[in-house]
């Protein structure tokens, strides 16, 4: 993880917006002495709460469900601060954040769906099922290739043998894999009465994500043609 209270991989909302809201919120975490893992925890908490919210299907819920998400990604961009506020960041830690974040996209997907299931232009029609179980299984399949990643970046003999601009590649996949700009995507389409929609681009775009990783891998990993001589 960066020194800096920024980290590199932030997306545009992370940076701009996100950030903005966490750094009021870490003195006070601090302050109470709470740990950078409890807080990753919380914010899981926090996100599930949302998807729960999500799963009922109304327009009402859809919007406390959206902020509640909302408030999980500014409160996560709070674990890293603190971290790195009170030197204690962790390997652990970092694995930890990466599992709970993807555990509440996997579980917004899955709350979008069954809502959209119950209401909505698809209701009890197979549809949204199916869109959330591809964005779910596209997730953690990304997440399998984030482990591969990171089991190649700790063999340094290996790790240096791949090609530059793979190692690039790899590493934009590490730091956007559990991106969270989408949190606002979401909070627009639940304004707009439109959640059930969403799940068209959560589904192509955790898949598109999942293939391209897999494809870098595959690439990365490719045997070089001098060793073939």
């Amino acid at each position: 993880m960066d020194s800096t209270i920024n980290r590199q991989e932030d997306g545009i909302i992370d940076r701009y917006v996100n950030r903005k809201f966490s750094g009021i919120l870490t003195p006070f975490f601090i302050k109470l002495g709470i740990s950078p893992n409890a807080i990753t925890i919380i914010s899981m908490l926090i996100g599930l709460g949302g998807a729960a919210c999500f799963a009922v299907g109304s327009y009402k819920l859809g919007i406390i469900g959206a902020l509640l998400f909302q408030l999980s990604v500014i409160v996560d961009c709070c674990d890293g601060e603190v971290a790195r506020l009170t030197f204690a960041e962790s390997p652990f830690g970092q694995e930890l954040d990466i599992i709970a974040d993807n555990v509440v996209h996997m579980a917004i997907f899955a709350g979008i769906a069954w809502g959209g299931y119950l209401q909505g232009p698809w209701q009890h029609s197979l549809l949204p099922l199916v869109l959330g179980t591809v964005a779910i299984v596209a997730n953690g399949f990304s997440l399998l290739f984030v482990n591969r990643v990171r089991h190649l970046k700790v063999q340094p003999m290996v790790w240096q043998q791949i090609p530059s601009a793979q190692r690039t590649r790899l590493e934009f996949i590490l730091g956007n894999v559990a991106n969270r700009d989408f949190s606002v995507v979401v909070l627009l389409f639940a304004f707009f009465a439109l959640l059930p929609w969403f799940l068209w681009i959560a589904a192509v775009g955790a898949a598109f994500f999942a293939l391209m990783m897999g494809w870098t891998i595959r690439q990365a990993l490719l045997p070089k043609p001098s060793q073939h001589l």
